[in-house]
Parts: C-alpha cells; sequence; structure tokens
C-alpha cells in the first residue's frame, strides 16, 4: 500500500474541523486535541484519505461517505488513554465478531448494549463483547431506539473495520511518522 503524505493547508484543516463540529454526536474533546495539533498532514490512497494531527491518523474519509470520520486507531486511543468515547457505542455479542471483521454491516440481534443512544446518519463505534476496544466504526441505519430484543436487520453500515486497509494504514502512518 503506497500512501502519498503531504501537509495541509491552515484552510483545509480548518475546513475539515469545522466539518467534524458540526457533527453532534463527536465527543469535543477529540475535537479539542485535534485543534491543537501543530502538523496536520493528508495520506491519500485511491479508496480513502487519511487526516493525520501530527502523529497520530485520527480521522479518515472514503469515497462512498462524504464526511470525515474517527479512525478505529483514534477510537481506541481514546478510549484506553483517556476513558473517552468518541463517538456513541455499541457492543456487539462474540457472534457477531467474525462477520464484522470481514467487512458485514452490525445485525441488530447481534448488539448486546448501547452505551450511547445515536440517530440515523449519525457515525457509530463498535466494541467487541469484552468492552476492551473497538471493532468496527460506521454509520446508523437506524436510530437506537429501534435496536430491540428480537428485532431483525442491519442498523450500522460497516465503513472501517480492523485490519481492513484503513486500519492498516493507519498503523503504517503511525510507525513511519512518530520517529
Amino acid at each position: 500500500m503506497s500512501l502519498k503524505i503531504q501537509y495541509l493547508s491552515k484552510k483545509s484543516m480548518k475546513d475539515i474541523l469545522k466539518s467534524i463540529e458540526s457533527r453532534t454526536e463527536v465527543d469535543r474533546t477529540f475535537i479539542d486535541t485535534l485543534k491543537q495539533s501543530e502538523e496536520v498532514r493528508i495520506a491519500s490512497d485511491k479508496d480513502f484519505n487519511i487526516i493525520v494531527f501530527d502523529a497520530a491518523p485520527m480521522l479518515f474519509r472514503v469515497n462512498e461517505y462524504d464526511t470525515y470520520i474517527p479512525t478505529l486507531y483514534a477510537l481506541n486511543y481514546f478510549y484506553t488513554k483517556k476513558g473517552v468515547h468518541i463517538l456513541p457505542t455499541v457492543v456487539v455479542d462474540e457472534g457477531a465478531i467474525k462477520p464484522l471483521l470481514r467487512g458485514a454491516d452490525v445485525m441488530i440481534p447481534g448488539i448486546r448494549k448501547v452505551i450511547a443512544n445515536f440517530f440515523k446518519g449519525q457515525l457509530v463505534a463498535v466494541m467487541n463483547s469484552s468492552e476492551k476496544y473497538f471493532i468496527v466504526v460506521g454509520v446508523a441505519l437506524v436510530d437506537s431506539v429501534d435496536i430491540a430484543p428480537n428485532s431483525k436487520g442491519k442498523c450500522i453500515a460497516n465503513v472501517s473495520h480492523l485490519e481492513d486497509d484503513i486500519w492498516k494504514a493507519s498503523l503504517q502512518l503511525v510507525r513511519s511518522l512518530s520517529k
């Protein structure tokens, strides 16, 4: 995977921050941290862009969605280091994990717990069954209040998951930029 990395202009950075700030579901602590970054770069691939704040891949954008989304790297970093949930979160049962890591969307029967409510169209993070780390970030297809026992259907579109190209590129960026 060859990423093209370049510095972002102040104007581009402001536009990105403005777009993420307009998302009410995104935690303010995360946004404030991004605002304090000294260097902002963009790493581009044909299918996605990753925005790197200082040496950390914090946001990404894929061709299918016209919005910046926190990376799994950012979700896991903020959760393990600061105890912060950047996005509304659901916890899935053990049986849902393998399909999700192959790119499947999150199905209502696989959800064990909703940690923060969300609305259709909002960004949502998905945690593994032990609640130790995030495995998927996606877009809600239904409101969280519609997730009920015995309900069926898809509830979160899987945009990025552990071990996908965005995850691998994020790790590659961390290794190469934090030297």
